[in-house]
């Protein structure tokens, strides 16, 4: 079998969960499929295929990212093509041209396309080739939330922004042979979204099966938040937690340790950071370290969608997390057993104290969090992937067979 895997980027880190997802998937297909990759190159973050987390594609075909191309792109496809504003950033020539040849000279036995902006931006395909679709969020809910959040003043353009994210989201489903989503909440989702739309399967994010505990139990009282923080929601939420709960955590906590370990930090928020006492560490190569040496992991999130990875891997790291409801939705946490769930600051300051003072309640937090991460491996994805691939292409067999003809993929998208 040969697969065609379409992500947002190509990049010589995992520094994001879209990233993480992406790869992660792709190294599953890879276990009984040659898989080859496309994607976006950052001229700062150049590619050797030899990343660890890249090793097992075949052939990355790289397209470069010219911001100011795409910038022109980006706003004629939101003006005039109708399209969202996500999926408008991700609005490229290159991108087509470079699919369409590789289709044209190379024969595969399905595409899979991560997130909903390349699947949007993606051109005609030769006939009866299935589509993968995975979505990493339910971006109508998602946009819509963070768009209203920075932009109170212009409701319209947020409504808009909704109602267009909808539109690409269903079209997607519909063209789409298979879709894969994180939850069982983003399925319901999108299948009100799209009721007659593909099969949709529930994947869950997962951790490698190198996140383990580096031993016993952490003494020190350090606090870790990680994240892509050029991303709002992260960012949004790092801003909330140092303005409204850091000032309430240093009356009852004076002598812990804040960390922040990510990508994309900046040096606005690297200021404003270090000026609240905070350590900050960008750009790490890999964050496992950070979570095996500390106490626990604030997820202070106030808007999102999907799963978040971190927690995920906070959990096969025996390392508790303090969360808001945002941060954790989507994973059937059972607050005050595995997790602590906490949305005003007052309680947020209070779950990390008692974590931090109460080994009895540290060492539960720890034990169930390990618990939970021994079912979500990237690894157990393997063998319900395959059959899915396997079941779409034994039907798209039968179809040709029942049909006496290729269908093309406009008649496909029409379903």
């Amino acid at each position: 079998m040969r697969i065609l895997q379409l992500v947002k980027w190509l990049s010589p880190r995992e520094d994001s969960g879209g990233k993480i997802r992406s790869f992660q998937l792709g190294r599953i297909l890879s276990t009984f499929a040659h898989v080859d990759v496309v994607g976006f190159v950052r001229p700062e973050e150049p590619v050797s295929g030899r990343e660890e987390h890249l090793s097992h594609y075949q052939e990355l075909f790289p397209i470069p990212f010219r911001p100011v191309v795409r910038s022109c792109l980006g706003v004629a496809a939101w003006s005039v093509g109708g399209m969202s504003l996500r999926s408008a950033g991700f609005s490229a020539s290159g991108y087509h041209r470079t699919v369409n040849k590789i289709l044209s000279e190379r024969h595969y036995d399905a595409v899979q396309v991560e997130e909903l902006p390349i699947m949007s931006n993606l051109g005609p395909l030769p006939q009866n080739l299935p589509v993968v679709y995975s979505a990493y969020n339910v971006e109508s809910q998602l946009s819509f939330s963070i768009f209203k959040r920075r932009n109170s003043l212009f409701p319209f353009i947020a409504e808009l922004e909704h109602r267009r994210t909808r539109q690409e989201e269903r079209r997607a489903v519909e063209r789409s042979r298979a879709c894969l989503v994180v939850s069982e909440e983003d399925k319901d989702s999108l299948l009100r979204l799209c009721p007659n739309g593909a099969n949709v399967h529930v994947f869950p994010n997962c951790a490698p099966e190198r996140f383990q505990p580096s031993g016993g139990l952490v003494a020190r009282k350090e606090i870790l938040c990680t994240g892509a923080f050029g991303w709002y929601a992260n960012r949004d939420g790092l801003i909330w937690f140092i303005k409204a709960v850091l000032p309430l955590l240093r009356e009852r906590c004076a002598d812990a340790t804040i960390r922040v370990a990510g990508s994309e930090i900046g040096s606005s928020l690297t200021r404003k950071l270090k000026k609240c006492g905070v350590l900050v560490h960008p750009d790490v190569p890999d964050i496992l370290p950070f979570l095996q040496a500390a106490r626990l992991l604030v997820v202070p999130l106030r808007v999102g969608g999907g799963t978040r990875i971190k927690i995920i891997e906070a959990w096969a790291t025996g390392t508790p997390v303090v969360s808001t409801s945002t941060g954790a939705q989507g994973l059937n946490c059972r607050p005050g057993a595995d997790i602590v769930i906490a949305d005003q600051p007052s309680l947020f300051a209070e779950g990390i104290r008692k974590i931090l003072d109460d080994d009895q309640f540290y060492g539960m937090l720890r034990s169930e969090g390990l618990k939970r991460a021994q079912g979500l491996r990237w690894s157990t994805l393997a063998a319900p992937l395959k059959a899915v691939y396997a079941s779409l292409l034994e039907n798209g067999k039968r179809s040709l067979g029942n049909s006496g003809k290729r269908p093309t993929d406009g008649e496909r998208t029409k379903g």
